[in-house]
């Protein structure tokens, strides 16, 4: 059964393992529906028909006992007002016991008939029997109905009273006989639930094992090869086989497997071939090239068909190779010998062009050092010049501030001139005063004499300041003078210092050309130098070309080449 299993479909074991699952489900819920249907019925039949007639029987128990007490109330009233209420609730509970044995008749089954008929029977002869006392009642017979209430009453209410006792009874006992029956069948149902839930489970676990199983373990062989072939490795055998989907994979790696093996050893053999010098190789397995390594065969054949041409046009190339070769080892020794030639004249051209830059470089260094002291000289000139400036400017400063001390003099003057004159008025005022004003005559002669001495002063220091203004001024004429001549000399030493600068620089310019000069001789010096060189390499390496181009041609010789 385990191998039917195992060459299904998986899509068909899955849809087995759902259907089982699906199968239980609706199982386990048609018995649900089934439990909760009969539980209903139960529960329907416990309140729709046994309680409602227990309460019914026992309504019925208690309405007859209020009729008793009625028609004992109505017999013994001390009113009419009384008798009146008693008789109307009477009739009122007889038409309600009427109701209920009518309600009763509804709620019964066939085996509870016989109760209804006897209650029924009973209470039909009850309400005769009332209505006859009512009746001797109202005809004021009192003691007559009192003895018919005593007597047939009470043994008809009696028996009532045990008919309703029996419906009360019987409905209780069916209660209790449908509850017990319930949980009779709730337990059942549980148990058989329980059974066909552990043999679904059974089932589905047994189904699960196998599927899984069967997928799991071709899915695992599978995944290993395929983790081998990642790396390699061809040599894999897939035990697994089945009708199923990984069956139908399993043959299908096995057979990618067979197919590279057999493509890798076709290529193996083709390159080894190709290795061993033979470009007519060919595929022994042309057929097992498909799909995506169809591609690779025609590579594998472009490459020899490609090195098969490459090698015949090599061998051709190599006797032209040969016969070229020589012509070129000959004109390579022609051009070694005038390359040497022409390497010697110019290292004597090189030898004399270095003299002549040496001598420009000297005059270029004393030009330098010539423009460089006359930017000293100019730079002395300039500093010269510019104290002399200064000088000037002091100069001026100094008349500037002999011309203010003049007229201080002046002011000095103004005042001993003011002075001799109040000294003359105090002299005046002094002779005028007498005796008195000799004191004061004294002081006003010092004061005279003092104002004489400083108007004398302040002359002499006027012409001192002439004079030296005089002086000042023939000084700065001087330095004037002096100013010019240094600005015409600056200016002299500045032209010098440009043409020498010129000079310099187009000494600089003449070196730096001559060196252009050298260095391009060195260059061509170089140049020819290694012309010799090359070419003399030239003579030996066609020499050796011809040498290797005969091998080559012996080499290419061993080669099985198409066409």
């Amino acid at each position: 059964m385990i191998k039917r299993i195992q060459n299904l479909k998986i899509s068909f074991k899955l849809y087995i393992l759902v259907g089982v699952a699906l199968i239980g489900m609706l199982i386990i819920g048609g018995m649900s529906f089934n439990l909760m249907g009969k539980l209903n019925e139960k529960t329907s039949d416990i309140s729709t028909s046994w309680l409602p007639s227990v309460d019914t029987g026992r309504a019925m128990t208690a309405t007859l006992s209020n009729i008793r007490l009625n028609e004992l109330g109505y017999l013994t009233a001390i009113s009419d007002e009384i008798e009146q209420l008693s008789l109307k609730y009477v009739e009122s509970e007889k038409s309600k016991m009427d109701s209920l044995l009518t309600k009763y008749e509804s709620l019964i089954d066939q085996e509870e008939k016989p109760y209804y008929e006897n209650a029924l029977n009973l209470w039909t002869q009850y309400s005769q029997a009332d209505d006859k006392l009512m009746a001797l009642a109202k005809q004021g017979n009192t003691d007559e109905a009192r003895s018919i209430l005593e007597g047939e009453c009470v043994e008809l209410y009696n028996s009532l009273n045990t008919a309703f006792s029996d419906i009360v009874t019987y409905n209780q006992n069916g209660s209790e006989e449908e509850t017990v029956s319930s949980e009779r069948l709730y337990r059942n149902a549980l148990i058989f639930q329980a059974g066909i839930i552990i043999v679904i489970i059974i089932i589905g676990v047994f189904f699960s094992f196998v599927i899984i199983r069967g997928i799991k373990f071709p899915i695992f062989e599978i995944e290993k090869a395929a983790s081998r072939m990642a790396q390699g490795d061809l040599d894999i055998d897939i035990s697994y086989t089945s009708k199923d989907e990984l069956g139908v994979l399993s043959d299908q790696v096995r057979e990618l497997i067979r197919k590279l093996q057999m493509i890798i050893d076709d290529e193996n053999k083709f390159l080894a071939q190709m290795a061993s010098g033979d470009f007519t190789v060919d595929s022994t397995c042309e057929t097992e090239y498909t799909g995506g390594f169809k591609p690779l065969l025609i590579s594998f054949r472009a490459i020899a068909e490609k090195l098969n041409h490459t090698i015949l046009q090599i061998s051709e190339s190599s006797a032209q190779v040969a016969s070229g070769s020589d012509q070129v080892s000959s004109g390579a020794q022609a051009l070694s010998q005038g390359a040497t030639e022409q390497a010697s004249s110019v290292e004597e051209l090189a030898a004399t062009i270095n003299e002549i830059s040496e001598k420009v470089k000297q005059n270029a260094e004393n030009a330098r050092q010539a423009n460089h002291m006359a930017g000293v000289v100019g730079s002395e000139m300039q500093t010269s010049n510019q104290k002399m400036q200064e000088m000037m400017q002091a100069m001026n400063n100094i008349s500037n501030c002999s011309d203010e001390i003049g007229k201080i003099i002046k002011t000095i003057e103004d005042i001993a001139f003011q002075t001799n004159i109040l000294a003359l008025n105090a002299a005046v005022e002094a002779a005028r005063a007498g005796t008195a004003g000799k004191g004061f005559a004294v002081v006003a002669d010092e004061v005279r004499n003092l104002a004489g001495k400083s108007a004398e002063a302040s002359k002499n220091t006027s012409v001192l300041i002439e004079n030296s203004l005089r002086a000042v001024e023939n000084g700065t004429l001087i330095a004037d003078e002096t100013a010019q001549s240094l600005l015409q000399t600056v200016k002299g030493v500045e032209e010098v210092a440009n043409i020498i600068s010129q000079i310099s620089e187009a000494s600089n310019n003449q070196a730096e050309a001559i060196s252009q000069i050298t260095m391009g001789i060195d260059q061509i010096s170089s140049v020819v130098q290694t012309n010799s060189a090359t070419a003399q390499e030239s003579a030996a390496a066609s020499e050796e070309l011809s040498s290797q181009s005969q091998l080559m041609k012996d080499l290419v010789g061993r080669f099985r080449l198409r066409g």
